[in-house]
């Protein structure tokens, strides 16, 4: 299943992210070097840690191509949120680019979310992950995010350590087909096939992954 590839994260939104999840440079695209990041600090945190109780994503360690893509998909219109939306027309296309290397260069966020599934949503949520569910024909999220959703650069974002609430309504709006800039439809065609404690279970699971463990 393509959960959240930037298309999200939640996004959006996968050569593979090793488990320390490269970055890359966008094409053309130049060293960030201190790139001020106070606009982006306000919501995402200093280190591009998100807010998860605001349904903010972790965009520290994330590809700078996906960054980069979300921003453009912003700034014209393919990508709808107010906040978002005005901050990125208001941005040059190489802002854009400074902005995606700045926050690719930082360390991803090593600590998983607090835990909120049962072990039953647990198995659901790594049955999907790992294996997907062909009785519903939803392929495994770990076959375009990779192995535990560490991401696969220039395809896919990563979702682990992500927070649950961020993942479950990146899901709910390829449900509903309010984000349309996955590729191919591709998660929108996933996400209609799950239920909301599909939802529930499979965004928990990849909120709980430790990557300090991999």
């Amino acid at each position: 299943m393509n959960v959240l590839a930037g298309s999200i994260m939640i996004l959006a939104m996968p050569c593979a992210l090793a488990h320390a999840a490269p970055s890359a440079k966008p094409s053309g695209a130049t060293p960030a070097a201190e790139a001020p990041a106070a606009p982006c600090e306000a919501c995402h945190g200093a280190h591009g840690e998100g807010m998860a109780a605001a349904h903010v994503p972790r965009i520290a360690g994330q590809s700078a191509d996906y960054l980069k893509k979300q921003l453009d998909n912003y700034a014209d219109g393919t990508r709808d949120s107010p906040v978002m939306t005005n901050f990125a027309k208001a941005l040059s296309d190489k802002q854009r680019i400074k902005y995606a290397m700045l926050y690719s260069s930082m360390p991803m966020p090593q600590s998983p979310q607090p835990k909120s599934l049962s072990a039953v949503q647990f198995a659901r949520g790594h049955q999907l992950a790992f294996q997907g569910d062909e009785r519903v024909r939803v392929q495994a999220c770990n076959s375009c995010h990779g192995p535990d959703g560490v991401g696969v650069l220039h395809a896919a974002p990563y979702l682990a350590g992500q927070s649950a609430d961020y993942i479950a309504s990146a899901l709910k709006s390829f449900q509903q087909g309010t984000r349309k800039n996955d590729a191919g439809e591709l998660m929108r065609s996933v996400a209609k096939q799950l239920n909301d404690a599909d939802v529930i279970a499979v965004s928990g699971y990849f909120a709980q992954v430790n990557l300090s463990t991999k």
